[in-house]
């Protein structure tokens, strides 16, 4: 999709210091749209990075991250959780300094946040996913990613099954389906607990309009769903239960 669509407007590419990422002027979430925020950088900043996700972020949250084995894996969580408890707050007016539980499912509750909001990260990408719409999915992925996609993709819906079957290139349009069908499984709030094969997307490179068929018991119709900006190597979905007339994306990265 071009960038100078209707739907997607041309990227807002800004610069910003490793020490203080976030601080900035946040554009203005109209009804019938969605903004979304990606923070890009690179691990020689990784300790100013951390610094700044442990000071915006909770003790809870600093134990999970610990869990994890790699450091990288470790500062790309919190950086994720301060990015989309930042967004919560701005526009949902969550109180900042509330704890942030899970669903059954595992998808972050935003106690007291009146937006839909959704975040994902991948390699030395965060992105971030706002909407006045309650249900807003996001899902980044490297496109090198050790990930048995194929694997995967034996239990997708069978129309996509077949049409993977088409495609001349099968490895990246199965990498492109899964990302569009998490996009929708987040925006359920369901996750992985959402059977594969019990909704559809497209699997071509048509990059809005993609969803085929929406989940059981969707409240509504008119999704929106649109792969997003995220340049070489990675792959990124969209999806929300609701109609925009317009998507935001604004891109930060760390220098």
């Amino acid at each position: 999709m071009p960038a100078s669509s209707p739907l997607l407007g041309n990227p807002i590419d800004l610069k910003v210091d490793a020490n203080s990422p976030l601080d900035l002027d946040y554009p203005e979430l109209a009804e019938g749209s969605a903004i979304c925020i990606s923070l890009t950088f690179d691990w020689r900043h990784q300790t100013a990075l951390h610094s700044f996700a442990l000071k915006n972020t909770l003790q809870d949250e600093h134990a999970r991250a610990a869990r994890f084995t790699r450091q990288e894996d470790s500062i790309r969580n919190l950086l994720g959780r301060t990015l989309l408890r930042r967004m919560a707050a701005h526009y949902g007016g969550m109180d900042p300094t509330q704890v942030i539980r899970s669903n059954t499912w595992g998808k972050p509750e935003l106690p007291g946040c009146t937006v839909g909001c959704n975040v994902s990260h991948a390699g030395s990408q965060v992105w971030v996913a706002v909407s006045r719409y309650p249900h807003v999915g996001v899902d980044i992925e490297l496109t090198n990613s050790p990930r048995e996609y194929h694997d995967v993709a034996a239990g997708f819906h069978p129309d996509e099954i077949a049409a993977l079957r088409r495609m001349t290139d099968s490895r990246i349009a199965t990498i492109r389906c899964w990302t569009r069908k998490e996009a929708i499984s987040r925006a359920t709030g369901m996750g992985v607990a959402l059977p594969l094969h019990a909704y559809a997307v497209e699997c071509d490179s048509r990059a809005t309009g993609w969803l085929r068929l929406p989940p059981p018991r969707s409240e509504r119709e008119d999704w929106t769903t649109v792969d997003l900006p995220v340049g070489k190597d990675y792959v990124g979905a969209l999806a929300i239960e609701g109609r925009c007339d317009r998507i935001q994306v604004l891109r930060l990265k760390v220098t």
